[in-house]
């Protein structure tokens, strides 16, 4: 018998016999949901059970992440990344929930780190294994979180891009991840699937207030704006071609103070998503100009402000050949999806520019994802299949002085360098007005204005910052 066959089975074995205590854990984590940056009490759970393994707890990281380490110092690094924040979800109480299932990664991902920890694998074998618990994967509470920007208590909007910066990455060979899903009769796992990258837009409509009914005309109505740019963004999507997978989502935040007057304001907030960063450069272009024409069309102005959202996400096709082969002990090939393209997003996806990355889906909930009835239908689908698949991948690549994630490095190319990720999501936060008055002389059909800076012509808007090159 190999030492990696005796770990396997003592990890495994651990796994299968704490089985109660890791669906307790997740259940806990699942009762104490907290939105992105808040997630203290979370960050004190997650702390307390690593400090009983004995490992290393740094705290504090991007507010309220945490990272744990065991093995060797300057021993290749592989790690076990998990996002720790619940979202605002419509229908639960306090309306907060984990309704992406966040709790599962956390718990999955410890059960992991426990599990190699107690079998001895990071000393045994030669290798550094970390637990990182990311926070804010999900790109909401956006106000908040630019208020923690002027701060300067962050420099970044998620949680991995903040941890990339303050180098928590920086010494990784592999990072594996793990995300819950649906049940579903088609499969019921998946290995490797792609995400779509995306950017963030707020568009603020300003018109004039005026009496609804004495003195409308008197008025800008900022609504009207906001409402015709809606239907100039849907009038594009014939424009987007089938495989730049683009997603434009668009919600109104404000439509007006009170029905008796001309609204003043509106705002609307969307993602721009794409399969690369031409497809959601190019959609971004088209959204904004669909945001100034509504402006334009009814006298208003608008202020578009866009900040950096994630990269696609393109994995690692070795770590998905060593998890796939994981996965394959616990499930039969037929119920794995290794060809699963999504239109969501995650910011797994900055990681995996940078670092070999690998994710695992696993069923075993019901509901529909970011919806209140979103839980875990079946606790060890959850919680315990995802863990041994994991953990035996784990194993696999930390052995012998983690060679296989040495090899996977290897032939690993990077979009680009740490620095130059940092430039390009610096260069996307983008603040512009667009105003636009014809002038009185002019006929109809007149192709001359002023703009906002006194220009003659059409109305001219900064392109959309270019995100990082591919």
């Amino acid at each position: 018998m190999s030492d990696t066959t005796h770990l396997r089975e003592i990890a495994l074995g651990h796994i299968r016999a704490q089985s109660a205590a890791i669906h307790a854990l997740g259940e806990r984590l699942r009762s104490n949901p907290e939105t992105g940056f808040f997630e203290t009490g979370t960050s004190r759970i997650l702390a307390e059970a690593l400090r009983s393994l004995g490992a290393e707890v740094e705290t504090g990281l991007a507010i309220t992440g945490l990272k744990a380490s065991v093995g060797p110092l300057g021993a290749p690094e592989i790690i076990l990344l998990a996002d720790m924040d619940a979202l605002p979800t419509a229908g639960v109480p306090g309306g907060v929930a984990h309704s992406c299932g966040h709790n599962a990664q956390m718990t999955v991902m410890f059960a992991v780190f426990s599990a190699l920890v107690r079998a001895d694998a990071p000393e045994r074998e030669g290798f550094r294994l970390s637990f990182l618990a990311s926070p804010a994967e999900e790109y909401a509470e956006l106000d908040r979180r630019m208020e923690f920007r002027a701060e300067g208590r962050i420099r970044y909007l998620s949680g991995k891009q903040e941890l990339l910066w303050l180098g928590a990455f920086d010494k990784a060979l592999a990072v594996l991840k793990y995300h819950s899903m649906s049940d579903s009769p088609q499969r019921r796992a998946v290995v490797n699937g792609t995400l779509n990258g995306f950017m963030a837009k707020k568009a603020i409509f300003i018109g004039k207030s005026a009496h609804s009914g004495a003195h409308p005309h008197d008025g800008i109505n900022a609504l009207n704006a906001a409402t015709i740019a809606l239907q100039a963004i849907h009038s594009q999507r014939e424009t987007f071609k089938d495989e730049d997978h683009v997603r434009v989502h668009p919600i109104m935040r404000e439509g007006g103070t009170t029905v008796n007057t001309v609204p003043e304001r509106a705002i609307l907030e969307t993602y721009v998503r794409g399969a690369d960063n031409d497809a959601v450069r190019d959609a971004a272009r088209k959204v904004d100009r669909a945001l100034a024409a509504g402006a334009i069309a009814v006298g208003a102005s608008v202020r578009i402000i866009d900040t950096p959202g994630y990269q696609a996400f393109d994995p690692s096709p070795e770590l998905g050949e060593i998890v796939g082969r994981a996965a394959m002990e616990i499930l039969p090939e037929k119920d794995i999806d290794f060809h699963d393209r999504s239109s969501a997003s995650d910011d797994i996806g900055d990681v995996a520019c940078l670092f070999p990355t690998c994710q695992l889906a696993w069923s075993g909930f019901s509901g529909t994802i970011h919806a209140a009835d979103f839980m875990p239908s079946d606790l060890d689908r959850a919680y315990i299949e995802p863990a041994l698949a994991l953990a035996a991948a784990a194993i696999d690549l930390g052995a012998n002085g983690a060679a296989l994630a040495k090899a996977a490095h290897k032939t690993f190319k990077p979009k680009f360098t740490k620095e130059a990720y940092l430039a390009a999501l610096d260069a996307q936060f983008a603040d512009r007005t667009i105003f636009w008055e014809p002038p009185e002389s002019a006929a109809p059909n007149s192709r001359t204005g002023t703009a906002r800076d006194g220009s003659k012509g059409a109305p001219q808007g900064r392109a959309p910052s270019d995100g990082p090159s591919a």
